[in-house]
Formats: C-alpha cells, structure tokens, sequence
C-alpha cells in the first residue's frame, strides 16, 4: 500500500451524502492503522472571532471562517506554512498544527496562509482502500495552491477533478508533458 499523506482524495460523483459529496480531502496520515485527513471545501458559518473568550482564553478578532474536516470530532488544528509552529509535517511547506497553544498563537497572530479545522475524517484499516474499489474516490497529489485557496476562487472540487482527468489522459495517451491549457497550442 503506498501512503496517500500529502495528497488530495477526491468524491466522485457517485459518492453522496451530507458530509462528502463533492469534497476534497487532503490526507494528512495514511498507512496500515488506517487514514486520516481534512476537508478543504466545507466552510462553516463561524469565524474564528468565534471561538475567542469561548475556547481561548484571550480575546481576539478574526472574521476567517473555520472547516468542517469531517465527521469525527477532534481537536480544532490549523493548516499552515509556519515550519517552527508545526505539530506534524504534512507535505513540503505545509504543516500541521493541533497543540492548544500553538493553535491559539496562530491564530492570535492571524498568520496566513492558513485553514483552522474543526473534526477531520478518519479510516479504520483497509477502510479507504475497500472505498476505492467501489471507485468512490479520485487521488492526486496536492499542491499548496489546492490547500490555501482564495474565497473567491472557483469551485476546487471541480478543479482537481479536472486535474485528474487531465492526468490520467495523458496517462493513456503516454504523454510526459501535458500543456495546463491545451486550447493555447
């Protein structure tokens, strides 16, 4: 089985439900105890001005809106690219971070780029693999552009979907370099 860590997990249409349909998933740890990651694509109506003076001890502003990860409840984590605040190593650039003070420290300071998550998504072992036979979920390795993301970008599922496509065209058609707009040629 090759680790998935670092990479995105795509719904296919095929897979509904209130909590997945259309998500993107980027998998922070995969291996034979199971898998876990995060939702990129399922904002919640709170801001982190939120959660100051509630789940922090300090007041501070902050009008970003949290994640929805995923349905299992777990600590509030922040994505970002500050190596010396990092809990866990996510991809090259990006990190992780779940220990209380260091989430609050970020978020006090309001570092960009970022994601502050609530829940994450979690797999027991061969559970993801068992979903991917049912052909429930796409693969494609993440890029830091996928994860830190403006608001006004356009919809990300549809955009790494067309990504995979993409790749595995050229796949097919064994072509090593693939144009990022074939239309320009």
């Amino acid at each position: 089985m090759k680790s998935l860590k670092g990479h995105l997990v795509i719904a296919t249409p095929q897979l509904e439900g209130p909590i997945f349909a259309r998500s993107v998933i980027l998998m922070l740890d995969h291996g034979a105890d199971g898998a876990m990651g995060v939702i990129l694509n399922h904002p919640l109506d709170v801001v982190v001005t939120d959660l100051s003076g509630k789940i922090f001890e300090d007041e501070f502003v902050w009008d970003k809106n949290l994640l929805l990860g995923g349905p299992v409840t777990g600590p509030l984590m922040v994505l970002h690219t500050l190596e010396e605040m990092a809990d866990q190593v996510v991809m090259p650039g990006v990190y992780c971070t779940l220990e209380a003070t260091k989430v609050q420290d970020i978020l006090s300071r309001k570092v960009e780029p970022s994601l502050i998550v609530a829940n994450y998504s979690g797999w027991g072992p061969d559970q993801l693999e068992g979903e991917f036979e049912r052909d429930s979920w796409l693969t494609l390795p993440a890029q830091i552009e996928h994860i830190f993301r403006k608001d006004d970008d356009k919809d990300l599922w549809k955009d790494v979907v067309s990504a995979v496509n993409t790749q595995k065209l050229s796949e097919f058609l064994d072509i090593r370099e693939f144009p990022s707009d074939p239309s320009l040629n």
